[in-house]
């Protein structure tokens, strides 16, 4: 009795190993790959091919009568921007208000901003939007936290200037991880004069944070750290995890839109006190206008 009682007990405890391997392999292998792709790549990634891409198809501005043609641009030798440019109505008032960009939200498309567009080409400021990295008409399998995003900011403008298309002052708005982007690239982006971003990340840490609230992903120990660094393997980006140690001044008149209950945090904090006080403002989202602020900085 006492062998086969010590051959049970061996064996449930090999049991038990086996199945603490088996939780810890879903937990940090399996869940996180499937989330991660599941949550920063674009919906159809299994079946998408760079040369299965839509053409640029502006129908829905068109049908929307604005005045708008499509060009790409390749952004780093992967990544092909589907872009589209709203030049201002006939009928606008005034002269031409400069330029503006716009980035839209993580999750979404270039479309999404057609009321933002609409509303800037009557009142005179020429728009830019296009669809982000592995959203809508663009290529690419995996968006990033922003990082990548203010680099193919960059080769937009760049395009732009090659093009004789780049007027000043020139604004760049963004929503969410386009916030993030618009602000990262103003930092090395002289041609940037201005800089809007609602409800930015403003770190790597805080986006990773967000992702995982938002879809209610389960928590288990460094799960943010495992989420990013399974991220990192599937997409092949080789960024850096951008924390609050990483964050720089503002250089141009930047205006950020956040949630009553954001603007004490940590992050935004820092950012105030690090970025001199006439460039850089933090208010409540609900009381941000990018239009009303765009025709006002062009005037």
């Amino acid at each position: 009795m006492a062998w086969m009682s010590r051959a049970v007990k061996e064996t449930v405890q090999t049991v038990a190993v086996l199945l603490l391997v088996a939780v810890l392999f879903v937990l940090y292998v399996i869940y996180p790959l499937n989330r991660t792709k599941a949550l920063m790549a674009r919906a159809n990634v299994d079946s998408y091919t760079s040369e299965s891409a839509p053409a640029n198809d502006p129908s829905v501005f068109l049908a929307a009568g604005l005045a708008a043609d499509t060009f790409w641009v390749e952004a780093d030798g992967l990544t092909k921007l589907a872009c589209i440019r709203v030049t201002p109505r006939p009928n606008s008032a005034g002269e031409q208000r400069g330029l503006a960009v716009l980035m839209h939200r993580e999750g979404l498309d270039r479309s999404s901003l057609l009321g933002p567009a609409q509303a800037l080409a009557d009142s005179g400021v020429e728009v830019i939007l296009y669809d982000q990295r592995a959203s809508g008409l663009s290529t690419g399998k995996y968006r990033s936290d922003g990082q990548l995003e203010a680099s193919d900011l960059e080769a937009v403008i760049g395009y732009l200037e090659i093009q004789g298309r780049l007027r000043h002052p020139l604004t760049v708005v963004g929503w969410g991880v386009g916030g993030d982007a618009a602000q990262w690239a103003a930092a090395d982006e002289p041609r940037i004069n201005r800089v809007i971003a609602v409800e930015p990340n403003l770190t790597s840490e805080r986006m990773v944070q967000q992702v995982l609230e938002k879809n209610n992903v389960m928590w288990f120990p460094f799960n943010q750290t495992i989420f990013w660094w399974w991220y990192k393997i599937r997409s092949g980006y080789g960024m850096a995890y951008r924390t609050i140690e990483e964050l720089t001044p503002v250089r141009c008149r930047t205006i950020i839109g956040l949630p009553a209950d954001r603007i004490s945090d940590p992050e935004v904090k820092k950012l105030i006190d690090i970025s001199p006080r006439e460039l850089l403002t933090v208010a409540p989202v609900e009381q941000i206008d990018p239009v009303k602020l765009i025709v006002g900085f062009s005037q």
